[in-house]
Parts: structure tokens; sequence; C-alpha cells
């Protein structure tokens, strides 16, 4: 849930509306009533001074409490740790006090598009904001250092990498820092789903500047998470604010579902819900074969997948996001970062997530104008062995990345610069696993790779730091067994599914939500609704069309023609000539679906 936008602070109740009239007077009554109370009106309290005026300048009239309070220890400057679902309006919390500390603030995050989408939407809305990573070169980079440099109140918005190069940590030792707020917080820990080895510099970067007040935020951080990301980053005695991983408004599903079965279930849970909607798999094969069974069945669809040229995948974007379309977006994770669409209506995986926390976040999506949505799982025990696949191609081999340290140790003892070749030799690896260990290397800022040669940066240490990264990395791959196994227990856990939620991430919140398929009692679905989807003759469809057409025309005239003070007798409308109908030819089936696993 996001901060109220200031154009729906006016609510219903708010003027003492009774059957469309309001009393004379009542309405002025009864705001100076709440005024002398200390109540600003509506759902939440409204805000006061600078940092009221920083919010209606995003457009937000009035906080949650969990954002006053955030804001509020932020700029006395405490150390905060902020747990808040999806949705709920946590780019607020830095955004903000950006406007009124004296000094920078410094947004720190992993996600390149969430920069760039805050970036846009911050200069149009005139917000003092400077954007600095991998991507901003040449004269773009020198304005950016400019204007950073020339102090007052500003966002500056990096990745761990950037912050971490001499050039910016200069600028900032001169400006300082107001406030430091780091995104995706849980990328810090191993025992989070997304560990990132830059995360584990970011606290000894900040102290180099004088370790300004941190803001450390997340939408889903276990008990394990939330220690690591205090450790890691030095917080001091932090104000932990958190809120349930989920939203009330999000009724969640699960459907046990094989084979052809789950194709079918999914034609119909589309074809029956309100869009728009996002339907998340797994492989780009899936999403391909997906997205064509729904345009075979004229379902409107859209696409994205890391497989699709840049252009294409900006394309279907757009025309995803345009306000008022009511379509179907079918992507692969990758699709999501930085989207603020408030009105999707539904959420279906597809396919099983590789994580509780990655479920909670992508069904975060949906519903964030505070209506109710759906978010359903269409869930085979087979999907786990797609997830193995993959994650064991994915995920970094603890002996492969100690054994590569350990002959960057060996160069660096003789005070040697090896290529890559040269090292990939020494270390017994292919070049593409030393070039993909190497970055890694790098990311922690182990090693600096220039023009083709390596160079050691620490080769006093860079085994023994090499052997504590492979260790984290075998504790990365260890709980990815476990994360799966949670998402096998929330399918078949009894009670409501928001409680199972809860007790994952450590709330102790049992209260039930009241929408969920176990709240409800959803009986089970009956076998006609796996049934083979068949798409309508294209000869009905048109008829169908025609009729509507003609019943509207004829609505129209009718309005046009009526006399209401001289009331005429109805004439029968006379029936529209239409093409004679053949027998349709035999309606297709649904093409069976293609293997799950794309290698």
């Amino acid at each position: 849930m996001q901060a109220r936008p200031a154009e729906q602070r006016h609510g219903g109740g708010e003027g003492g509306f009774q059957n469309g009239q309001q009393q004379p007077g009542s309405g002025r009554r009864r705001r100076r009533r709440r005024k002398r109370r200390g109540h600003g009106g509506g759902d939440r309290p409204q805000v006061g001074g600078a940092v009221e005026l920083a919010a209606r300048r995003l457009g937000l009239n009035r906080l949650y409490p969990e954002q006053q309070r955030i804001i509020s220890e932020a700029t006395n400057g405490h150390d905060v740790l902020v747990v808040l679902p999806t949705g709920f309006g946590k780019s607020a919390c830095y955004q903000i006090p950006s406007m009124t500390l004296p000094k920078p603030v410094v947004l720190c995050s992993p996600l390149l598009a969430l920069l760039e989408d805050q970036h846009t939407k911050l200069q149009k809305l005139d917000v003092p904001v400077v954007r600095l990573d991998g991507t901003i070169r040449g004269k773009a980079r020198r304005a950016a250092f400019e204007r950073l440099e020339s102090g007052g109140p500003i966002l500056l918005m990096t990745t761990p990498e950037t912050l971490g190069s001499p050039e910016l940590l200069e600028s900032l030792g001169k400006t300082g820092i107001g406030l430091a707020a780091v995104d995706e917080a849980h990328c810090i820990s191993e025992w989070g789903h997304d560990f990132r080895p830059a995360y584990l510099r970011i606290g000894e970067h900040l102290r180099a500047l004088g370790r300004p007040p941190i803001m450390a935020l997340t939408a889903t951080a276990t008990e394990k998470v939330r220690e690591d990301i205090t450790r890691f980053l030095g917080l001091t005695n932090p104000v932990v604010v958190s809120s349930s991983p989920h939203r009330s408004n999000l009724a969640f599903q699960v459907l046990e579902c094989q084979g052809d079965m789950r194709s079918r279930a999914l034609i119909r849970f589309v074809r029956r819900l309100h869009r728009p909607g996002i339907v998340y798999c797994t492989t780009t094969r899936e999403v391909d074969s997906v997205y064509l069974v729904m345009r075979q069945l004229d379902i409107p669809a859209h696409r994205y997948h890391g497989k699709m040229t840049a252009a294409e995948r900006v394309h279907e974007q757009e025309m995803y996001m345009k306000s008022g379309r009511r379509t179907v977006m079918v992507a692969t994770s990758a699709f999501g970062l930085g989207i603020d669409k408030p009105d999707i209506r539904y959420i279906i995986h597809y396919q099983a997530p590789a994580s509780l926390e990655q479920y909670v976040q992508e069904a975060g999506r949906a519903g964030r104008d505070g209506r109710r949505s759906d978010c359903i799982l269409l869930y085979d025990p087979s999907d786990r062995d797609i997830h193995e696949l993959l994650l064991g191609k994915s995920r970094v081999r603890p002996d492969q990345l100690y054994k590569i340290g350990e002959a960057l140790a060996a160069w660096g003892g003789e005070n040697r610069t090896p290529t890559l070749e040269a090292l990939s030799m020494s270390a017994g690896l292919g070049p593409r696993i030393a070039q993909a260990l190497l970055a890694i290397l790098e990311e922690a800022e182990l090693v600096r790779m220039t023009e083709g040669t390596i160079e050691v940066l620490r080769p006093e240490t860079i085994e023994e730091e090499s052997r504590h990264l492979a260790g984290q990395f075998a504790t990365l791959r260890t709980q990815d067994g476990r994360r799966l196994d949670s998402v096998a227990e929330y399918v078949h856990a009894p009670g409501c599914r928001a409680v199972t939620l809860r007790r994952y991430f450590g709330e102790s919140n049992e209260r039930p939500c009241g929408l969920c398929d176990a709240c409800r009692g959803v009986a089970e679905r009956p076998q006609s609704f796996y049934q083979p989807v068949v798409r309508p003759p294209r000869v009905r469809r048109r008829r169908e069309r025609q009729l509507r057409r003609e019943r509207g025309r004829r609505g129209r005239n009718r309005n046009r023609n009526a006399q209401p003070q001289q009331p005429q007798q109805p004439v029968p409308a006379a029936a529209p000539q239409l093409p004679p109908v053949t027998a349709p030819e035999p309606a297709p089936l649904l093409p069976p679906p293609l293997p799950p696993v794309d290698l």
C-alpha cells in the first residue's frame, strides 16, 4: 500500500454527506472539532512542517504511521531497519528527508531499473536528485558530480559498486552525508535469497565517510537476515519498523495441478478474473508458450523475459503500463522491478517460485490501490526440479572460488598482475568460469580488472577473504534447498495462508485474513474446470460482435428519438439481416504444453 495520493485525500465521510446532501455548516464544525482534538482527518495522521511540504511535493497528503516514525527517527540521527511489504511506500521514507536535510541523502540500490524509474519521476516533480552508476558516463557523469559538490539538499542515487569508487568517496567526503539509505538490504546476508558481495563493503565505506545515520530497507527479512543486516552495516541500536509481509487486501489461493490441468486452469482464471494481471513463469520457454496460447484464444497479452531485445522489452512494458489498458503480462521474475501500476487485479504464478521471499515480493505488486486482488499459485511438485537445476547453474561453487583466491594470493605475493588466461591455468579452471569468479571478487573489491590484467588489491588477505566468501556462498546453496522446502510447506499448511506467511517471516500475528482460500473454505474445483479449453469459432465471434454493435446502435437511436412530453408506442426494430451462418469446423484444442526446462 502506498501513501495516499493528494487527489484521493477527501473521503466520502469527510464532509458529512448524507443521501447526497450536506448539513449547512456541519462540515466546518466537524473539521474545527477535529482540529481542537489534534486530528487531521482521514485514516492516517497529517504530516507537519517541512515534512508536510516535502510530502506534498511528492503528491502525498498523508503518510502512514510507520512512514512518519521512520522519517522522524532517521532525521533525528538514529539508525532504522525498515521491513515493510512491497507497495507500502518505502521510497518516500528517504525521498522526503532528501528535501529536508541540509546535506545529501545517499540511496544505495542494486536495481538499475528502479534507480532509473525513480530518477525520472523525481526530475518531473522538480525534486533535487542526481544519479551515479556504471551507465552514467561522459558529460552526464561530470554534470552529476558538479551538482553533487554544489551542496544543499539533494538525493544521490547510486549502486553499491559505484559507492566504493574513489571518485565518489572523495566527493562525498567534501559534502558529507545527511542520511544513507540502503535499499534491498537483505542482499547483504547469505541467509537471504539474493546475496550480493558488493553489499559487504557498504558499512566500511559509510564509516570512512563519517558514519552517517543509516536506513536499511527491505520488503522481506527473516530474523537471521535482520541480524546480518545489523551486523554488516554496523547499525547501532536500530529502531525496527516492520509490518505484516503482505497487505490485507490480497487474497491468497493455491491450486495443486499437474501437466495439462495446469495450463487449462490458468486460461480459465485469466478469462474469469478482472484485468490487468500478471502471470509469472520460471523459464523463458514457458513464457513464450503461455503467451502464444493466450494470443490464440484472443486474450490481450504481452510478454517480457531476458531473451527479448531491450527494445522489445521496453515496448511490451510501455504497452502494458498504459493507463486504462486491461491486458495480461506473461513474464519471468525479471519483470516488475520499479513497476508502479496500482490497479493490477491479480498475480498468477504459473510455476512455483524459488522461495517465499520471492513469492511475497511478486504477489505484492497486485492491489496497490487498496482494492481486493487475487494472488494464485498453480503448484506442481515437479517445479522443484526446475529450480534445483537453474540454481545449480547460477550459484557459485565454493571450491572454485577458493581455488582462484589461492592462485591470486600466489600472484600477489610475487607482485605480479596475471592475465585471465594465466590465472585460469594456475587455478586449474576454464577461462569462462574464472571470468565469472573474478566478477564476484571484483564486486567484493578484492581485485580490479584493467585492460586485460588483474590487479590484486589486498594480496595479504585475499586468500582468507576468498575462503570466507566461499563459505558464504556455501551457506547460500544450503539455504536454497530450505527455501524450496518452505514453498512446499506453504502449499500444504493447514489454516490461513496469511498466518503461514507471517510465521515464516517471524511475525506473531495469528489473526486470520478472511480472504484466502483456506479462510473462505473454497471447495475443490470440479473436474470440468480442468477440461480442455476450446477456442470459440470465428464465425460465431463475428456474429456476436455484429449483434452487439446493432443492439448499441438501436439503443442510441431510441434515446435520440425519445420524446418525454408525448410518449409514443415503441416500434419493434427489425431484426438485423445477417449472412447465413454455416456450421463451424471442429474447434482446435489447446496445444500440448512444451517441456518445462529451458537450458
